[in-house]
């Protein structure tokens, strides 16, 4: 116990530098045999996306009408069936054409006794002119007979036109189709009595369901995020516009045919803050009908050299968002990003990231800011077809 009697400061505080001096050695070779972490990385991929969105939507005919008479009589019969596809000009119905066919014969009898007094009228005034001109008649009965003959070819043509106007009539008894369509049920039977009017009965209803429209509203400020788009669209021919419009009908079937952008409505409206917009579906097999309800997917901009990352790439901190890439030397460094759009396991993001930065994908959640890493290539994200991009965060 008294091996520090002779200089017991100087030897205590060189065995406490010893003492220290090894300790700091044990700690530099505990830190220089730690092991990197290993993350992998896969590069953030540049290329131009289009948002979508999806809404709720409505089919309607592509032309709509309530078939009704347009003459006053009774319902011979029904030419129709009910559900059934009716081409342009096919006989849906008939009124009793025999009041019709008599005013008819009627005015063809007056159109042509009409025609033979102006003809008369014709030659008598032919007759008067060669009498005036050898001063045998006076200048008044000339113009007598020549103001007779004009009222007689106006009373001529007055009764062509009732003659044409009672055919038309005759016509009407003849209810057709006005355009290629499914007709309806039939809502005014055998025997009723129908005519025009403001409380006109409506036999049935007709709608042009190939191409069929679907109607669907958008808010205004998705409105005003589509307006360069809906106004590139707008301009463009029909004929150069792609089917870009997706459709899942109620049972969550995907209907096979894309539909195309038809048009834009002229207003907002003020009650919901929504404007329509309209898209066309061929309809080959008749399977869709006016009324149904579905889901359609539709572009609502253009994003030029968007940048995108996995999903699993990005971690949120108190409601922002970051992601780390794997800088020189291998030294991690966390950027923040603004997110937009997703599709699929890729999510679009803007900030300081560059095309090609190495952006650590598994063990994003061990990695700190300065830490250096041992990065290793994660499968390369899968590029994302034009249209399909979806809406992401904010």
């Amino acid at each position: 116990m008294n091996f520090c009697l002779g200089s017991p400061i100087r030897f205590c505080a060189g065995f406490a530098v010893l003492a220290a001096g090894l300790l700091s050695s044990c700690d530099d070779k505990a830190k220089t045999a730690a092991p990197e972490l290993n993350v992998t990385v896969t590069p953030v991929v540049q290329q131009d996306v289009e948002e979508s969105r999806t809404w709720v939507g409505l089919l309607t005919g592509y032309q709509n009408a309530d078939i009704r008479a347009q003459v006053t009589g009774y319902l011979l019969s029904q030419d129709y069936k009910e559900g059934s596809l009716a081409k342009k000009g096919e006989i849906l119905f008939q009124i009793d054409p025999r009041t019709f066919q008599a005013a008819l014969a009627q005015a063809q009898a007056d159109y042509a006794n009409a025609v033979a007094k102006a003809q008369l009228a014709q030659i008598t005034l032919a007759r008067q002119e060669q009498l005036y001109k050898t001063k045998v008649i006076s200048q008044q009965e000339y113009d007598t007979s020549y103001q007779d003959t004009q009222a007689s070819i106006a009373a001529a043509a007055g009764a062509q036109a009732n003659m044409q106007s009672a055919q038309i009539n005759l016509d009407y008894c003849t209810i057709r189709a006005p355009f290629d369509g499914i007709v309806g049920v039939a809502q005014a039977q055998i025997g009723d009595l129908v005519g025009p009017g403001g409380s006109a009965t409506v036999l049935t209803q007709m709608s042009q369901v190939n191409p069929i429209k679907m109607n669907f509203s958008i808010t205004e400020q998705e409105y005003l995020t589509a307006a360069p788009l809906l106004k590139k669209l707008q301009d463009m021919p029909a004929d150069q516009l792609a089917a870009r419009l997706e459709l899942v009908l109620a049972d969550g079937q995907k209907y096979p045919h894309n539909g195309r952008f038809d048009f834009v409505n002229r207003q907002v409206n003020s009650a919901t803050g929504t404007i329509q917009i309209t898209g066309l579906f061929t309809n080959d097999d008749d399977v869709l009908r006016p009324g149904l309800f579905g889901r359609v997917t539709a572009p609502i901009q253009e994003l030029k050299d968007a940048l995108l990352v996995p999903q699993a790439a990005v971690v949120e901190l108190q409601g922002n968002y970051y992601v780390s890439i794997v800088g020189a030397n291998n030294v991690v460094e966390t950027l923040p990003v603004v997110l937009g759009p997703t599709q699929g396991e890729l999510q679009v993001v803007t900030g300081k990231l560059q095309a090609g930065d190495k952006v650590i994908v598994g063990g994003v959640e061990k990695v700190k800011p300065g830490m250096k890493v041992n990065a290793t290539a994660a499968p390369s994200p899968t590029p994302v077809p034009a249209g399909k991009v979806k809406p992401g965060g904010d």
